[in-house]
């Protein structure tokens, strides 16, 4: 497997580390610039799906937000709210260098595929298909989504199904490189996503970049210094992008759900892009200066693992499995078996180990504590880093099972691996949804791997 060049990219962040030495807590983000090297180093493979290399980048963006975050709210004070800022930010980032070394030596272990391999595949697929099985997946994916949740214990399987239109998408813009005629269409895919996203209680937006993103990373080779620049200049309009959604995103999801509290979307989409459009218009200077700091925090969910560390063992014990085991029990034990479950409400397990009383479920919002939290409050130091390398572990596992048995077709099979794995890009994800989403994926893709996938594929391939 070819390593990708990024001479260049190490150039721009050693120049980001010149400056960064002179900053409140530079060193921290100089050892953050180093892991995330090493990140790229160990995952990133020319013509293989990097969909590994993207979660553990985004992982990575979210940790070092942390300093960013301290730097601007707290005048730089590490101590100022938690004793354990410098603690649980290194364990983050250590963490990620556990898992990005397992999913160098199992999810990618004696899988070779040259650029001879993704072309001759690429080549039994039909383009036209392509779009007509996007779009098919598209409108497919819209119905499931809207009423998934009338359907209750169908939920899970009807958003796990819905996925699929990201595998249409990637499959898309895999032909867009090869077919300039079909780049309009994966532009207009792009766009009709972007925009469709923003109807959407969970700012969905943002997933067309992402998967955007993992498109890209399979073709590139080198990254020189000039295409760093040109990237980072790219990351700061998405980051005034962000801070500007922050900035509106509260009063949006109010008018969303028409101030029931709950996370749905009760307005017509014109109603919706019309306040959308309103809100839009109040953004100035002022309130932009105050998103930043409201971005930072909701991005980086370090300060809730700083304040578990502050907890556990010194108020709290380490829980020895129990928060694991719970989360194993709640998902995979069906609701007639435990009459008593109940329902998923991060927000009470993120109280309990960081003393903040957040918010729950009964006013429509959720704050997670975090798996690597999760792993942390159950094993301390170092257990917390063997059970980090366990989900790593069991996601490589997964990848290669529908990288290599999805369908006859390697690039067909990357598209499928791509829209499972996106959705665990988040350091914040709670554990409990994040094992509930893997466990019900994996239950959905393998059903539809002996179903729907090798129809897919026939559907697509030329020789149909």
């Amino acid at each position: 497997m070819k390593r990708v060049d990024i001479a260049g990219f190490a150039g721009l962040l050693g120049i980001l580390s010149a400056f960064s030495v002179a900053m409140p807590n530079g060193i921290y983000l100089v050892l953050a610039y180093v892991v995330l090297l090493l990140i790229l180093v160990i995952t990133w493979r020319l013509y293989l799906p990097n969909v590994f290399t993207f979660l553990m980048v985004f992982h990575w963006a979210q940790v070092v937000s942390y300093i960013f975050y301290v730097n601007t709210l707290w005048h730089g004070d590490m101590n100022l709210n938690t004793n354990s800022s410098a603690n649980a930010y290194m364990y983050s980032l250590v963490g990620l260098l556990v898992m990005s070394l397992v999913f160098a030596k199992v999810a990618f272990r004696n899988i070779i595929v040259s650029r001879e391999d993704f072309e001759t595949s690429l080549d039994r697929i039909n383009p036209k298909k392509v779009l007509q099985l996007y779009l098919i997946l598209y409108f497919a994916s819209g119905v499931l989504s809207r009423n998934a949740f009338g359907f209750g214990g169908l939920t899970q399987v009807f958003l796990n199904i819905a996925l699929l239109k990201w595998a249409g998408f990637v499959l898309l813009g895999y032909l867009s490189f090869r077919n300039k005629e079909y780049r309009i269409f994966f532009a207009i895919a792009f766009v009709l996503d972007f925009i469709g996203g923003f109807f959407s209680f969970f700012s969905s937006f943002k997933d067309v970049f992402f998967y955007t993103a993992v498109i890209f990373m399979t073709y590139i080779s080198k990254i020189s210094f000039n295409v760093s620049f040109k990237a980072a200049i790219g990351v700061v309009a998405l980051f005034y992008l962000a801070v500007v959604w922050t900035v509106i995103k509260g009063d949006y999801r109010q008018f969303l759900n028409e101030g029931s509290g709950r996370q749905e979307v009760n307005v017509s989409q014109d109603k919706a892009f019309d306040k959308l459009s309103d809100l839009l218009s109040t953004v100035n200077k002022e309130t932009i200066n105050q998103g930043v700091g409201q971005f930072f925090y909701r991005l980086q969910y370090v300060y809730h693992f700083a304040k578990a560390v502050d907890m556990v063992p010194a108020n709290i014990p380490y829980q020895q499995g129990s928060v694991w085991r719970e989360t194993v029990e709640f998902v995979v034990v069906p609701r007639m078996l435990n009459p008593d479950k109940g329902s998923l409400d991060n927000s009470v397990k993120a109280s309990k180990y960081t003393g903040i009383p957040f918010s729950g479920a009964s006013r429509g919002v959720s704050f997670s504590l975090g798996y690597f939290a999760d792993c942390y409050v159950d094993f301390g130091v170092p257990g917390m880093f063997i059970a980090l390398a366990v989900i790593a572990f069991i996601w490589s596992k997964i990848f290669r099972f529908f990288l290599i048995k999805s369908t006859n077709n390697i690039v067909v099979n990357y598209a499928i691996v791509i829209a499972f794995f996106i959705q665990f890009s988040f350091f914040e994800m709670d554990g409990t949804f994040m094992f509930g989403r893997m466990f019900t994926t994996f239950v959905v893709f393998l059903l539809l791997k002996y179903t729907l996938f090798p129809r897919m594929e026939k559907f697509i391939s030329y020789e149909s």
